[in-house]
């Protein structure tokens, strides 16, 4: 019983850790977020506008791990982590959703296939009503169709090829390499097939692959056009999560155990 009670004190006290820091750097995130973009009655221009100081202010680096321990580096970094330290394409990606739902504006993470197959850059769909848009706040561009007009990731499932239009304030962060305001570089590690964009990297490693298999046999499919929650976007949230499940499931196995010597002993007994 002692043992039982440690376990959930230890839990509670984690969980709640972890959501006093999800809850600080929310509202850290929020209050740049106001103070920062300019706002517009229209979503798209909000959106676009976060995108173009995201491209601008954030620098370049690996992502700030929340936990650093190798097994765990699916976590990612914290939202805010990357806003002070910088991150690459999925960290950039996380700071943008994150920042844009303060706002009160629906986005999730989408990735690019390479021609091979393997996942290779992470950027974000924002939601602007019936309408979906794809931007790159790594690269400082939003994706279009040869009309000019906004494209989402159904678009580019289905094989419409993306055309790029800068980003607000991206004048201020010129290129570099062989690329331009509007291109990625040009190698071979961008030589995207655009009809595999999925919501997810899921060929980065063995587990992701196997997890992979199994989600698309059990959705038929639909995995790869599953937007990932927001709260998927928070670590913290994740690992408290996580915790609380351990504790739950922990507790539950004490009492069914408890519960079995009981239930012999009354057989015996009667």
């Amino acid at each position: 019983m002692i043992r039982v009670l440690i376990l959930n004190a230890v839990g509670l006290t984690a969980v709640s850790t972890l959501l006093a820091h999800y809850w600080s750097e929310e509202r850290t995130l929020s209050a740049i977020a106001h103070r920062s973009v300019l706002r517009s009655e229209r979503t798209f221009a909000t959106a676009l506008d976060l995108a173009g100081r995201v491209y601008v202010e954030i620098s370049r680096s690996s992502d700030p791990p929340f936990i650093p321990i190798r097994a765990v580096d699916i976590l990612g970094a914290t939202p805010v982590s990357i806003l002070r330290r910088g991150g690459c394409c999925s960290g950039m990606t996380r700071l943008y959703i994150t920042a844009l739902a303060t706002l009160g504006i629906r986005a999730a993470q989408v990735t690019l296939y390479h021609a091979n197959g393997e996942g290779r850059h992470a950027l974000a769909e924002v939601s602007m009503g019936k309408q979906r848009v794809v931007v790159d706040p790594t690269y400082g561009f939003y994706y279009v169709n040869l009309h000019g007009e906004p494209i989402g990731l159904d678009e580019l499932r289905q094989g419409v090829k993306p055309e790029y239009r800068r980003l607000p304030h991206s004048q201020h962060r010129r290129p570099r390499g062989d690329r331009t305001d509007e291109t990625y570089p040009a190698n071979d590690y961008y030589n995207f097939d655009f009809s595999r964009t999925k919501t997810a990297n899921w060929t980065k490693t063995w587990i992701r692959r196997s997890v992979y298999r199994i989600l698309c046999v059990l959705t038929a499919g639909r995995i790869d056009t599953l937007r990932q929650p927001l709260w998927m976007e928070w670590p913290q949230i994740v690992v408290a999560a996580v915790v609380a499940m351990g504790v739950l499931m922990c507790d539950l196995a004490m009492l069914y155990w408890g519960h079995c010597p009981r239930a012999i002993e009354s057989r015996v007994g009667s």
